[in-house]
């Protein structure tokens, strides 16, 4: 079984708000989906969805979950 190793940006899960709601982010791939659902106009938005696609690695994998943390927090999405 292969391990899946979550970033500490998304340690614990990321709770970001979704229209009326909170949606909670825990791997990458969730937040891939979050981010292409959400086309907010702060940061790299194009740059972030393709760091998150790519994301193999180690290292890879902490870098797209700091630019996805960073991203929600430029668009006011991080709840604390």
């Amino acid at each position: 079984m292969a391990h899946i190793f979550t970033p500490p940006a998304l340690q614990p899960p990321l709770r970001l708000r979704d229209g009326e709601g909170v949606t909670e982010i825990a791997s990458l791939d969730a937040a891939l989906v979050f981010a292409e659902t959400h086309p907010l106009p702060k940061g790299d938005h194009e740059g972030l969805i393709r760091r998150l696609q790519a994301a193999r690695e180690a290292e890879d994998v902490i870098e797209a979950g700091n630019a996805f943390r960073w991203w929600a927090e430029s668009n006011d999405l991080l709840v604390e």
